[in-house]
């Protein structure tokens, strides 16, 4: 049986044609940019473990929802862009794409309880995009490499959750979540290859991949004071499944095959001196967990095979985060800025693979129950596929986030 992953350039075209008994480097799993949930979250950085008290506490820290104290609704909207000027056998040349899709989507419910706080929440947070882009044109260099070609990948991965959190003491509030993962990849590969010399070889493939998993977030947030709060959050591994279709020229075919995506465990602090709030984050992922639970999509890669090899060539991860708000009451607006650095997954990736994001973000008090949260977020990192492919990658977010309190 042909089989082929939706995740580049050499995964798609030398597992078929030459990987032989190895995995490729970029996992579908392993891919993708992590943005989170909300614009003031990503205008701090991603740094809201420690602060988590809007709807998308969900996805930062379920015990967050406790602080909120009135019915609340938001919504969010994220405009992705990705730059990519490759190099290829010394030949540059540019590639991007851009998108526009939901973020999140909830509602909180506080219930009126004696003492302390009890809040409910239901609704969708898009943590995770796949878009991408490469393409390649390079002259005839007697190699019989590809000539010329052009990939380009698309997809989100979210979870609607039901999420519940309370107070268990005057201050100490744990929270619980269940989480229904649904997403897509969309990838398609057009290049032209023939050593200079026709007849050209030329191909086109395509793979679509549905996923679906489940699994539970817990939470607890600790209050010293009005001024100081301690957060930690764990979501458990989650069993995924992946459910293939792909067209090679004029061949198609389907597969479906499960796997483990690692847990994330994340802790961080946040202290509020007057109009100024500060904080920090950690989260730590181990991606040697990941796993394969049934036969894989490669050509001669068995599931015990493919899984030593996870372990020897992936790495696990600790993301650092800081971020910084300042209020002008005045005005109503609330300016924040932010730094993360997230580590490659990938152990061959060298430190040029690592992603150091900067984000700007701004708060606008519409009226007393309406905020306008808006936020955008760059990062610039290098990836070397091959070591005839080097990618210089640009990635953009910007959220836009409305929330309303009755």
């Amino acid at each position: 049986m042909h089989k082929i992953a939706p995740i580049g350039f050499l995964v798609v075209l030398l597992t078929n044609l030459c990987f032989g008994n190895d995995i490729p480097e970029r996992l579908l799993l392993s891919s993708g940019i992590n943005i989170g949930s909300g614009a003031r979250a990503l205008g701090l950085g991603g740094t809201y473990t420690g602060i988590a008290d809007d709807f998308s506490a969900v996805w930062w820290n379920p015990a967050g929802l406790s602080q909120v104290k009135r019915i609340e609704m938001q919504a969010s909207i994220a405009r992705a862009g990705y730059s990519n000027s490759t190099n290829y056998y010394g030949s540059p040349f540019d590639g991007s794409t851009s998108g526009t899709r939901l973020n999140n989507l909830g509602i909180v419910f506080p219930v009126p309880v004696y003492q302390g706080a009890l809040s409910f929440a239901f609704g969708y947070n898009q943590v995770l995009g796949y878009d991408r882009r490469a393409r390649v044109l390079t002259p005839y260099n007697g190699t019989g490499e590809w000539d010329e070609f052009d990939e380009l990948e698309s997809g989100r991965l979210g979870m609607w959750s039901f999420v519940g959190a309370m107070d268990v003491s005057p201050n100490l509030a744990l929270g619980m979540g269940i989480n229904y993962w649904p997403g897509f990849d969309e990838y398609t590969f057009t290049g032209t290859k023939g050593s200079g010399r026709p007849p050209l070889e030329h191909t086109e493939m395509t793979v679509g991949t549905d996923l679906t998993g489940w699994n539970v977030g817990v939470g607890g947030l600790f209050r010293i004071g009005n001024s100081f709060r301690f957060g930690t959050m764990l979501q458990s591994p989650m069993a995924m499944k992946l459910k293939e279709s792909w067209t090679e020229d004029n061949k198609r075919g389907y597969f479906t095959y499960r796997m483990t995506y690692p847990a994330v465990v994340r802790a961080g602090a946040s202290f509020c001196p007057g109009r100024w709030l500060l904080a920090a984050d950690i989260e730590y992922r181990d991606w040697t967990s990941m796993q394969f639970r049934s036969d894989t999509p490669y050509r001669d890669v068995s599931k015990a095979s493919a899984n030593q090899q996870i372990k020897d060539i992936y790495q696990a991860t600790t993301r650092y985060s800081v971020g910084g708000e300042y209020l002008f009451p005045m005005y109503g607006v609330r300016a924040r800025a932010g730094y993360s650095f997230e580590p490659s997954s990938y152990k061959a990736a060298g430190s040029e693979a690592d992603r150091n994001n900067i984000t700007l973000g701004l708060g606008v008090l519409v009226d007393r129950s309406v905020m306008l949260d808006m936020t955008y977020q760059l990062a610039n990192y290098t990836e070397k596929t091959t070591p005839d492919l080097k990618e210089d990658i640009k990635s953009s977010t910007a959220i836009f986030t409305l929330s309303y309190r009755l």
